[in-house]
């Protein structure tokens, strides 16, 4: 009879059993998923580490760029440019409806050029007087000339075709130029420019004789270690000429400097193309050569 009521009793108990310890196992499983999401949450990676280097990292420059007291102080800068490069030029000069190696006029010589340059920059300007913080986009002016001298006059006498002879080529620009990137002159940069020039092709007595328009290009340059580094500079230019005429042109100049303190040396190449059509007439002439450059800043 004991035996009977124990048994009976177990029966009507088991179903509490049975809830207390699937409650028990919930409790378990749940402890253990917890300390596992908290245990993964603070444990440390090498790609968390580097993830929150890299956002520190950003956040800093973002401070120093809406922060730094010196970007709220005008700081005009100034540099002077000349330089002198040697090379050869190929002309070509004939008929502009046919060109024919048999009817038109070539010749190639050694030049000389001598270049130099202005350059103004009105940087931080906008935030020196506005008070408004920017980025680093800065206004600059420049003026230039670029003289060629050849080595012996040439004198192209095309097939029915009138003669021109050669002279000192002189081409004067000025503009505007746009700093996109880079803090000074002295950083690595990225610049737009747009302006005018006026060019005497040294063609005298022919349709060639002068020209003008506008330019517009841009100039980089590129630090490599704090005193050595590489630049570059492209400009295409956009004669005004009538209807019946036509005229290109563009200028490519890239090379390596040294720069001690506020001076800069390079040494580079170019590739100046020039090309005018004008009164059934056209005119080819391609410079290329090296040069050297001296800069200086303040």
């Amino acid at each position: 009879m004991y035996f009977l009521k124990t048994y009976l009793l177990a029966i009507l108990l088991m179903p509490c059993w049975a809830a207390s310890l699937q409650a028990q196992g919930k409790r378990v499983v749940t402890y253990i998923e917890d300390v596992q999401e908290e245990r993964k949450s603070t444990r440390w990676t090498l790609t968390e580490w580097l993830r929150i280097k890299e956002r520190m990292k950003m956040m800093d420059v973002w401070l120093a760029m809406f922060s730094d007291p010196r970007k709220d102080k005008f700081a005009p800068e100034l540099n002077l440019q000349y330089g002198q490069s040697h090379g050869s030029i190929v002309l070509q000069y004939g008929d502009a409806t046919d060109f024919n190696d048999s009817t038109w006029a070539s010749s190639e010589s050694d030049h000389s050029k001598e270049h130099g340059r202005l350059q103004f920059w009105f940087t931080n300007l906008v935030s020196s007087t506005t008070g408004l913080r920017t980025l680093d986009i800065d206004l600059g002016i420049e003026a230039s000339f670029v003289n060629r001298f050849m080595a012996e006059q040439q004198t192209l006498t095309p097939t029915t075709m009138p003669s021109i002879t050669t002279a000192t080529d002189k081409i004067q620009l000025g503009g505007v130029n746009l700093r996109l990137f880079g803090a000074n002159e002295q950083d690595s940069f990225l610049v737009g420019k747009i302006g005018k020039f006026n060019r005497s092709s040294g063609f005298v007595d022919s349709p060639f004789a002068s020209i003008s328009g506008t330019y517009y290009g841009g100039e980089m340059a590129l630090y490599f270690l704090r005193i050595l580094g590489a630049e570059g500079q492209y400009l295409a230019f956009k004669p005004q000429v009538s209807e019946d005429e036509k005229a290109k042109a563009s200028n490519v100049e890239y090379g390596a400097f040294l720069e001690i303190y506020n001076v800069r040396f390079i040494y580079g190449v170019y590739d100046h193309i020039w090309s005018q059509e004008n009164q059934g007439l056209r005119l080819d002439s391609r410079e290329r050569g090296r040069m050297l450059t001296f800069r200086l800043y303040f």
